[in-house]
């Protein structure tokens, strides 16, 4: 017989340990990194004009869907663009099957819902230098009056397909595929030596 009993979530980075380096003469600071707790993912693919969805989704997350390149945030909740017709929502742990469930009975058209929490991991960065150090992988515009508060895209960094989101004015996020995940805490580790950092795991 096959148990029903529900197995406690794994963080993608649980093998890596905390990694740290200290900070040298000259730089402005040391660049923080974080495994994030275990979030819920879920992946949304609809219309950006079915005003059901919106107004539902507004009553879930307390924000309509976010347009092209940006990402909103009301507490544990947030939604991120990804395409035209589809967005990721993060919300906290055990969240994702009420949310499915209500968008599923609320009758909202032609919209489609899939969770995809064991798929990605989350790193957070925070540092004055976070900026220049990111941009040793990454191809985008960085700048602090390009890449602002709230912008969301899509890009590579290193060889790794990731979401990268900003959440402050030197902070920000990481979204990467569960598998890639050690890669890019090596690397990102890689690229902070030069002004200082701690890789913290996830509690």
């Amino acid at each position: 017989m096959v148990s029903s009993a529900v197995l406690p979530g794994r963080s993608t980075l649980a093998d890596v340990a905390a990694i740290q380096h200290p900070v040298p003469q000259g730089s402005a600071g040391k660049i923080m990194m974080r495994e994030t707790a275990i979030h819920d993912l879920i992946n949304l693919r609809c219309q950006p004009d079915n005003k059901k969805a919106n107004a539902l989704v507004k009553k879930l997350t307390s924000h309509a869907l976010p347009s092209a390149n940006q990402s909103v945030q009301a507490g544990d909740r947030t939604i991120i663009w990804l395409a035209p017709d589809e967005w990721l929502i993060m919300a906290e742990a055990g969240a994702a099957s009420t949310i499915m469930a209500d968008m599923e009975t609320a009758k909202l058209g032609h919209v489609a819902t899939t969770e995809v929490s064991n798929a990605y991991g989350i790193i957070s960065i925070d540092g004055k230098s976070s900026r220049d150090m990111l941009a040793k992988h990454c191809a985008l515009d960085l700048h602090e009056s390009v890449f602002t508060k709230g912008t969301a895209i899509q890009t590579i960094m290193g060889h790794a397909g990731i979401i990268l989101i900003a959440t402050g004015d030197n902070s920000f996020n990481i979204i990467g595929r569960a598998s890639f995940m050690p890669y890019l805490v090596a690397l990102l580790a890689d690229a902070s030596v030069e002004y200082g950092f701690e890789y913290r795991p996830a509690k």
